[in-house]
């Protein structure tokens, strides 16, 4: 009789997760939901994304999937190349995350990691790379008060006006600071609650996923005076104001009085990118895209899943192109290796009249 009592709680139980997981796949109805184009496949694991103000698109391959001999390439026609113009010269060791920003400046970030060895503090850099002429005009190497033994460095923006970097670091778990000018940097944000995860886990559809890391999704409001942050193995959005981040004489504890939790309901996720006053960002364990709008004031119903038509196996890095579109990449991480690959580059175009962020909520 107990045995049969228990049965049926563990029957109802399933129903009832069952039916939560399903309704957490049913996307939300918007009238314009972005155009989703294929842009181009790899057959190795690649993470960063970015694309120049000129429509150039980079994309790169970390050391620690199925990668090829080079690290850093450039999409042209549907075709990834190697950026043999930079690779040539960098030493790379396992790029994880590339940026570009307005300057016509590409940003690479080395996490100095090869796999299942510990990361080596002088191969942790951060590569500046001039466009214009595709050659390295920078190479900045971190010191070893801000790089950890268990550092591994995950995403990078950078706000030219004032001349700073900032890096997270998803395995020890914070946010540092790069003076841009004197190569200085610093560990603004560690060993706090807020850069390290929250969960124990993530389900996916294919399973249970307990490789979860700390910190890692960044992207700067457009006035660059905060920085959104985020874990992969969290759900909760974070920001903190840059002032705070860029003054040395205050303390971590300082800052991390400064920060505020932008969406208490948010989707564990990776990367992420603002585009007009929304956030987008990978919602993975449904396979698909999140927005998070900014200017919305109730949080908890300020997010939505974008309706893309399609399963999206691991939504990684993002990057906002100049005509205001999306690209991102997909690694697949939770699915077996054998069932990983082909990777795709997936770019978002919104029609004309849907620039303005819209409530999915208002019915209009």
């Amino acid at each position: 009789m107990q045995l049969k009592k228990w049965l049926c709680a563990l029957l109802a139980f399933s129903l009832l997760a069952a039916a939560s997981i399903a309704s957490a796949k049913e996307p939300v109805s918007w009238d314009d939901p972005p155009d989703l184009t294929l842009t181009a496949q790899s057959d190795y694991q690649w993470t960063g994304v970015a694309v120049s103000p000129a429509g150039r698109l980079f994309v790169c391959f970390p050391a620690w999937g199925n990668h090829p001999n080079y690290h850093v390439g450039e999409i042209l026609n549907g075709a990834v190349y190697p950026y043999y113009e930079v690779e040539d010269n960098a030493s790379f060791i396992s790029v994880e995350s590339v940026f570009a920003d307005a300057t016509n400046t590409l940003w690479i970030l080395d996490t100095g990691r090869r796999p299942n060895a510990p990361v080596d503090p002088v191969g942790v850099r951060l590569f500046m790379v001039n466009l214009a002429t595709n050659q390295i005009a920078r190479t900045y190497t971190l010191p070893s008060d801000v790089v950890l033994p268990d550092t591994t460095m995950s995403d990078v923006r950078v706000d030219n006006a004032r001349g700073a970097a900032y890096l997270s670091d998803s395995g020890h778990g914070g946010v540092i600071v790069l003076d841009l000018a004197s190569g200085h940097a610093w560990r603004a944000l560690t060993d706090i609650p807020e850069v390290c995860s929250n969960l124990q886990s993530i389900y996916f559809p294919t399973g249970l996923f307990t490789k979860l890391a700390n910190c890692n999704g960044l992207e700067l409001s457009k006035d660059k005076k905060l920085l959104y942050f985020c874990s992969l193995g969290s759900d909760v959005l974070y920001s903190v104001p840059t002032d705070a981040l860029l003054d040395e004489s205050l303390s971590v504890a300082q800052r991390q009085a400064l920060i505020k939790a932008v969406n208490v309901k948010n989707v564990p996720t990776d990367g992420m990118v603002l585009r007009d006053n929304s956030l987008f960002m990978g919602a993975l364990s449904n396979e698909g895209v999140w927005e998070f709008q900014l200017d919305l004031p109730n949080v908890a119903e300020a997010g939505a899943l974008l309706n893309l038509g399609k399963d999206i196996r691991w939504a990684d890095s993002f990057a906002l192109a100049a005509d205001n579109s999306i690209y991102f990449t997909t690694s697949a991480i939770n699915y077996p290796p054998g069932q990983q690959a082909p990777y795709e580059l997936y770019h978002m175009v919104w029609p004309e009249k849907s620039s303005q962020a819209r409530n999915p909520n208002s019915g209009k």
